[in-house]
């Protein structure tokens, strides 16, 4: 496996109540910079948010992206992904349709990279946000089902992978119900990205976390790891620095080593979008908005429970 950092814009997710207009001290730098700084401390690759990428006059987009990759060939980095949380899920049919729209901008984004895979989940959710009481869970299957397999048909004309994240709050919550997705759907570039934080309160209630690695590794390619408080929902959830949560990161580790996972393990971190008692960010809503901290100290601490990165086994 290989480690890598992903990258995020400010104010990710626009003004998320919960977190109001976020910051992170790389939020405002160029893609090419924090892709040296990626480097600096040592990474295996990088990934990017694609409201990273866009972070440009709409003209400068397509150079902005040719001079990421430059960085990252310069730098000997891989991009492992473009991640876009978009809308699959929406009883408002434009929101959806923007919403595939905009994914297949990032799978176009991964494209041009030399990434592997385009990552998402299925926002709007169904369970959080509660679209239930708009819609049923019929309808959200079948809505979510149609824009997967749009979208991975677009991406397989790329040669790229599409990649559903488990999350809680999403229609695709469980390990049986990706299974039962992925079945339906058949396409031979279809993946997982299984987050640690989703793993240990959404998932652990049901099945052990290495069970869901073992039935779920033909199909995972991202492991988004980060540390994680709450109840076993996406309203209770909260991100807190390594160490202070949920999550077993020796479990995780034995884990991988167990399906011979060969992906990336992708340092996702969350907690400087400051929330409150519900939503994102640390709970006690102080936040690590440093960077520079975060790069350092996430490869320290999990280099404890065995994740090393390539370069250091070379």
């Amino acid at each position: 496996m290989k480690i890598s950092f992903e990258v995020w814009p400010n104010m990710p997710w626009g003004r998320l109540e919960a977190a109001g207009p976020a910051w992170n001290s790389w939020g405002d730098l160029s893609s090419p910079e924090t892709v040296r700084k990626v480097a600096e401390y040592g990474y295996d690759g990088v990934d990017f948010l694609l409201g990273h990428l866009m972070n440009v006059p709409s003209e400068q987009f397509d150079e902005n992206l040719r001079a990421t990759r430059a960085a990252a060939d310069e730098a000997g980095l891989e991009i492992f992904y473009v991640a876009n949380h978009t809308t699959f899920v929406s009883p408002r049919e434009y929101d959806r349709e923007r919403g595939i729209a905009s994914f297949k901008k990032a799978l176009d984004a991964a494209k041009v990279l030399g990434a592997r895979s385009a990552c998402t989940l299925l926002g709007d959710g169904f369970y959080d946000p509660p679209l239930n009481v708009l819609m049923s869970r019929k309808e959200a299957w079948r809505q979510a089902k149609e824009a997967i397999t749009e979208v991975a048909l677009y991406a397989k004309d790329l040669g790229l992978n599409v990649s559903i994240e488990l999350l809680q709050g999403t229609i695709l919550n469980k390990v049986e119900l990706v299974e039962r997705m992925f079945d339906e759907i058949a396409m031979d570039n279809l993946r997982v990205t299984m987050d640690t934080g989703a793993l240990y309160v959404a998932v652990k209630p049901f099945m052990s976390v290495r069970d869901a690695f073992r039935r779920l590794a033909p199909y995972i390619d991202i492991v988004q790891i980060k540390d994680e408080v709450g109840l076993p929902t996406i309203v209770g959830t909260n991100h807190i620095w390594f160490g202070g949560g949920l999550v077993d990161f020796r479990e995780t580790f034995d884990a991988l080593a167990e399906i011979g996972f060969d992906g990336c393990v992708s340092v996702e971190w969350e907690g400087w979008q400051v929330g409150g008692q519900i939503g994102v960010g640390e709970p006690a809503g102080i936040g690590l908005a440093n960077f520079d901290r975060v790069a350092e100290e996430s490869l320290e601490f999990l280099r404890e429970y065995g994740f090393t990165t390539a370069r250091e086994r070379a």
